[in-house]
């Protein structure tokens, strides 16, 4: 077989189409993905373009953390530093803005949030990128005690609610077995009444009852939006 044929026979193949139905999925995806690229790209820099000054910059990122938006803060940020670093203009104020104040903003809102993991992971690089600096190694530190504080309180909620649960049950319970079902309202309160060791957190907000199920609910005395609910299986209405 010639050299001058193996060309060819490989021209050939790389021009050859591929099947409809594959050509056309591929293109569409392709246009698709470029086209939304360049709508958020032509977003991105309309927005950009209305901040002209590093402190329209700086004014700007601080809304957008307000807000919860952290990423579109961080661009605005980068934006202004380009607009100082392009004008001769200072831009330490922004770049404590990118490097740490809006991290700690953010870190702060995860917590918050309910976020811990999270948060954690942005302070522990804080801790690292500011190990020399003594006053926000003293924040940074402060943070992460409060972080640490927060999932032990967390804990104990969580410790707390599972004992007065596997308590109230196991009352309920013994009194099924001895008559058969449980309890109406009346017995209720005597079997677990107002200041019982069970309930020293909790106050009984509702509770029914049938035959061979209950639904009680529990709110908490100290912070009345806890509200713990214990069921028995079966029909209840």
């Amino acid at each position: 077989m010639s050299v001058r044929f193996l060309v060819l026979l490989a021209i050939l193949t790389s021009s050859l189409p591929l099947p409809a139905a594959e050509t056309g999925i591929n293109a569409k995806n392709a246009v698709a993905s470029s086209s939304e690229k360049r709508q958020l790209s032509v977003k991105m820099q309309a927005l950009l373009d209305t901040i002209t000054t590093p402190e329209m910059a700086l004014q700007a990122s601080r809304e957008y953390q307000q807000n919860g938006q952290f990423g579109l803060s961080k661009i605005v940020l980068q934006h202004g530093i380009a607009l100082a670093k392009a004008s001769g203009s200072e831009f330490v104020e922004l770049s404590t803005e990118l490097e740490y104040a809006m991290p700690v903003l953010q870190a702060k809102d995860l917590m918050v949030m309910g976020k811990p993991e999270e948060a954690e992971v942005i302070l522990q690089g804080l801790a690292e990128k500011f190990s020399t600096d003594q006053r926000r190694v003293v924040e940074i530190t402060a943070l992460l005690g409060a972080l640490t504080q927060s999932r032990l309180l967390a804990a104990a909620k969580l410790n707390n609610e599972r004992d007065v649960t596997r308590d109230v049950r196991k009352r309920l319970n013994e009194y099924y077995r001895k008559n058969g079902v449980f309890p109406n309202f009346s017995e209720m309160n005597r079997i677990l009444p107002p200041g019982d060791a069970v309930l020293q957190n909790y106050e009984i907000v509702y509770f029914k009852a049938v035959p061979n199920a209950y639904r009680l609910v529990l709110r908490n005395v100290y912070n009345p939006q806890n509200m713990l609910k214990i069921e028995a299986t079966g029909l209840l209405k």
